[in-house]
């Protein structure tokens, strides 16, 4: 078997992951976010998970920093 078609998407996955840590620690620090919104994009994270953190970075993470 082909140790490339193991190994490519275990790294992506890997650094999915980790992305979806980075953005979803950011958003449990973000104070700015309304009560409402910040229970909002929690559910997003849980739900859509690296589709929401992407989207969680354009939007928020990029404009606070």
């Amino acid at each position: 078997m082909n140790s490339g078609l193991i190994v490519i998407p275990l790294i992506f996955t890997l650094l999915a992951g980790g992305f979806w840590l980075w953005m979803a620690w950011d958003l449990g620090g973000n104070d700015d976010l309304p009560g409402n919104e910040k229970l909002y994009w929690q559910l997003a994270f849980i739900f859509m998970n690296v589709f929401a953190a992407v989207f969680y970075y354009v939007n928020v993470y990029r404009r606070r920093h």
